[in-house]
């Protein structure tokens, strides 16, 4: 008797676990996630939804549905206005996860969208650009136009870039068209694309596997998409 209330006891005592689990178990992994993404993209908004089933599978890491959005987010060099993760069948990386840090081990149909604006661009080109001063940018449908004082031997000369955002092999480049300085001790001069390229976000920067695939420039911000390679 004393034995079939014991087991009767540690019965209900699972089943109650059991069902504790299934109700708080997404919350408790959502706000473990969103304080890891927090912290790795340098921003308190992030938002994270996950859906499993059952939903005990969310200890192993494995969920049928992820989704993250991140909202004045560092990314590579970029600080994003806005940005959106989803994919399928995402498997956490738990013992990273357990360290501090987030990696995915694999996910199905994953899918990024980020857009970035003028802001954000003129503090990703103000770090690159040596020795310049009110730094401005202006982006429109066909290129970005980058303004900036610099001294050049005692003398106050204005930097003119012009260019445009590009995703080539993965990985999402300022590209530079013209480059010209003026008011120099030396006048005016047009240096061509002298600038070259500057890596924005590169693929070891996103999540899984992923690549950037398409930028879509508008009138004062950008749209980038990656996705899987």
């Amino acid at each position: 008797m004393k034995l079939r209330k014991a087991l009767t006891i540690t019965g209900l005592f699972f089943i109650i676990l059991i069902v504790l689990g299934e109700l708080l178990l997404p919350t408790v992994v959502e706000s473990a996630l969103e304080s890891r993404l927090s912290q790795k993209f340098s921003t308190p908004h992030v938002d994270v939804e996950l859906s499993a089933l059952p939903r005990l599978m969310l200890l192993l890491g494995r969920t049928d549905s992820l989704s993250v959005t991140v909202k004045d987010g560092q990314v590579g060099q970029l600080r994003v206005h806005e940005m959106a993760l989803s994919g399928r069948k995402a498997v956490l990386d738990m013992s990273s996860f357990t360290a501090g840090r987030l990696a995915l081990e694999q996910a199905e149909a994953l899918d990024l969208t980020a857009m970035f604006d003028e802001n954000g661009l003129r503090e990703a080109l103000a770090r690159k650009i040596n020795k310049a001063d009110n730094v401005e940018v202006h982006i429109t449908d066909d290129n970005v136009l980058v303004t900036a004082d610099t001294n050049l031997l005692g003398h106050k000369a204005q930097l003119s870039l012009v260019g445009h955002i590009v995703a080539d092999d993965g990985t999402l480049y300022f590209d530079t068209d013209q480059f010209d300085i003026q008011n120099s001790p030396f006048g005016t001069a047009r240096l061509g694309d002298s600038l070259g390229r500057i890596a924005l976000v590169k693929p070891e920067q996103l999540p899984l596997k992923m690549r950037v695939v398409s930028v879509d420039q508008q009138e004062g911000s950008v749209i980038v998409r990656a996705g899987e390679e």
